[in-house]
């Protein structure tokens, strides 16, 4: 059990700290914190990740890291149609929402929860009574909530560095030849 204390971060409380996200972070803190904070069950970046969701390093090079947190505060802001979750009524009643991820002329495979599970569940097409486009995001809210202001800045600047080392955010002085 996560014995962490729990912040429900809102971009107001981080947004000042991360528009001044200039110097100094870790990036193998970054780094490890992306593996551990559940990216990698649906976002791709560097050498580790799935592509359930937007792969990182291919971000707009204009999103700023204040628009990145924003993000991944409120994941339904903005869903890029490629990731929009599906809830497909079956005719026995049963209703499953998530991410399509492969689709034949007789069934459609659905991943529910990429972080629970990547394995997805395959429903007959026959048996589908109604599908829908979700306006919620498959990520969840509160990604951020078990983390201290550090390790969400240190993960904010890897994502914003899209997970470059080189990136001056990790130097000490702004320099990056002299990133840690």
């Amino acid at each position: 059990k996560d014995r962490r204390p729990r912040t429900e971060w809102t971009l107001a409380d981080l947004e000042a700290d991360v528009a001044a996200l200039e110097k100094g972070r870790s990036f193998v803190h970054g780094r490890e914190l992306f593996r551990t904070a559940s990216c990698v069950s649906c976002h791709k970046l560097g050498d580790a990740g799935n592509a359930f969701g937007p792969e990182l390093a291919k971000l707009d090079a204009k999103m700023t890291p204040v628009e990145i947190t924003r993000h991944i505060l409120e994941p339904s802001l903005k869903i890029d149609e490629k990731y929009r979750s599906l809830t497909i009524q079956t005719d026995d009643g049963r209703s499953i929402t998530g991410l399509v991820v492969e689709e034949t002329p007789s069934e459609v495979a659905i991943v529910e929860n990429p972080v629970a599970k990547a394995e997805p569940v395959r429903i007959k097409k026959a048996d589908i009574e109604a599908r829908r486009a979700s306006p919620v995001s498959i990520m969840p809210k509160g990604l951020l909530d078990r983390l201290t202001r550090d390790e969400v800045l240190d993960l904010v600047a890897y994502v914003a560095a899209r997970g470059e080392q080189s990136s001056s955010l990790f130097s000490p002085d702004g320099c990056p030849h002299h990133a840690k």
